[in-house]
């Protein structure tokens, strides 16, 4: 709670002898009622006020009034014995449509808005409102009626917020697979929270239901994150659960669909085969000649089925999935990020059939799949599909009836040097896989340097997580 939160900064203003015990002040009161309970949130309104004052009154110096912690922590207790300097009040008035001395008077105390010294001068009093017209055949007063109205529609944030909010996570996606969960959780945890900040205020129905949007996104990305940091199936499936809620709340099935998508690819790297392919299957029923259901059938369903050994489920999946790939009337081009809440590249999801033809033991169908995107993947950005494509590969090189060790140990070595930036799950158990295949050879000195690679890459601080739980056996010294 953010009044706990505070608990120690008001102890320290309090014991500089700069106000008297917390209670309730109009200040309070809005800035509770708007949800702007954070210095950071309020900052957010203050400096748009101070912008706009600056403008309307031609001072430009206004822009740059500014507000400090312990100042907002003091405006939240109380009883001040002082007002804010000037610019300062000017600015709050601005913001509030209210006079500083009003502002920061206790609530029901008409006499203690001249019990606080000015550090300059108070402003005089707006006047009061005139007093509302009679009642006529038992109706509101005409003042009351544009009262409430405004009292209904206000709002604790506004279209360039959410903007600039949808902005965030879009480069949060952008950045994700350069920079990968390590460095992004942080970032994304705080924008999450902000909009829940928001969502305890109060919003017009459309403002609420896009902040609904962001937040059920910023959880999204959260849930794909503990799935390649390997944070555990509990937390993933919590977020996941949020983003589904807040999704359903607003009628949004792609991201509900999104959302059991990024679920089934949890249970799926936890070796939950059949439970993977259920929640795909669920995610899938939603919407099935969507886009995202492309990604549920592929990333989803077909290689889940192809684990358990159901060939004719997964050929199916396969199927469907390039088929409706290719019905969609556009698609993004060249390799989309995995994390992304945008339908799946042709690419994208020819690079999720190579996995599923891989546990088929489908040796000529990967190879031939991955030589048809192999342009894409080693022009894209993304470090891990390089990685990923090239282990598949790899490991589909041992499948064939004469196996080429060399080559594929070389390649093996290549994706792990491809994805070290930033590990995640997917590359440390799909790479541990291709060493497991290779102890026919274990004696060769390829399998050897492979297994120095598999090492060195485990060793690395930021792959502890990654490495724990199914999947991260360890490498034998050599």
């Amino acid at each position: 709670m953010y009044w706990r939160d505070r608990s120690a900064a008001l102890a320290e203003t309090w014991a500089a002898g700069e106000f008297v015990p917390m209670q309730m002040t109009l200040f309070r009161q809005l800035v509770h009622e708007r949800g702007w309970t954070t210095v950071e949130t309020f900052a957010v309104h203050f400096a748009r006020a101070a912008r706009e004052l600056a403008e309307q009154s031609e001072e430009p110096r206004l822009a740059s009034v500014s507000v400090a912690r312990r100042s907002f922590d003091r405006w939240v207790a109380g009883n001040l014995k002082t007002m804010p300097q000037r610019d300062t009040r000017r600015v709050l008035e601005h913001l509030f449509q209210t006079p500083a001395a009003r502002l920061f008077a206790p609530l029901g105390d008409p006499s203690a808005d001249s019990s606080i010294r000015p550090q300059e001068s108070v402003d005089p009093p707006a006047p009061m409102a005139p007093p509302s017209a009679p009642f006529h055949q038992g109706f509101d007063s005409p003042f009351e009626i544009v009262t409430q109205a405004q009292n209904l529609a206000r709002s604790n944030t506004d279209s360039a917020l959410l903007t600039q909010v949808q902005a965030s996570l879009e480069s949060i996606v952008g950045r994700y697979e350069a920079l990968g969960p390590q460095h992004l959780v942080g970032e994304t945890r705080l924008l999450r929270t902000m909009l829940h900040t928001l969502l305890g205020g109060q919003q017009p129905p459309r403002m609420r239901a896009e902040l609904f949007a962001l937040a059920g996104r910023a959880s999204g990305l959260l849930a794909y994150m503990a799935v390649n940091a390997g944070a555990g199936l509990q937390v993933a499936e919590a977020y996941c659960g949020e983003t589904e809620t807040l999704a359903r709340e607003i009628g949004d099935t792609r991201l509900q669909m999104w959302a059991a998508g990024t679920r089934s690819l949890g249970l799926y790297y936890h070796r939950h085969y059949a439970d993977a392919d259920a929640a795909a299957a669920a995610g899938f029923a939603l919407a099935p000649h969507s886009g995202q259901a492309v990604r549920l059938l592929a990333n989803g369903r077909a290689r889940a089925q192809a684990r358990l050994g159901d060939r004719s489920g997964a050929e199916k999946s396969i199927g469907r999935a390039l088929e409706l790939s290719d019905r969609q009337p556009s698609l993004p081009a060249g390799l989309t990020p995995c994390i992304a809440f945008t339908e799946y590249s042709p690419a994208r999801t020819l690079a999720n059939v190579i996995t599923a033809r891989l546990s088929l033991n489908d040796t000529r169908d990967v190879l031939s799949c991955a030589e048809e995107i192999e342009g894409l993947v080693e022009q894209s950005d993304s470090e891990w599909s390089r990685a990923l494509v090239r282990l598949d590969v790899a490991t589909a090189l041992l499948q064939q009836e004469r196996p080429e060790v060399e080559h594929s140990m070389a390649l093996g070595r290549s994706a792990l040097r491809a994805g070290t930036t930033a590990p995640i799950k997917s590359v440390w158990q799909r790479a541990n896989e291709l060493y497991e295949r290779a102890q026919p050879w274990h004696t060769e000195s390829a399998v050897g340097d492979y297994a120095d690679e598999l090492r060195a890459w485990r060793s690395k601080p930021q792959a502890e997580l990654v490495v724990s739980g199914p999947g991260g056996a360890s490498v034998p010294e050599r």
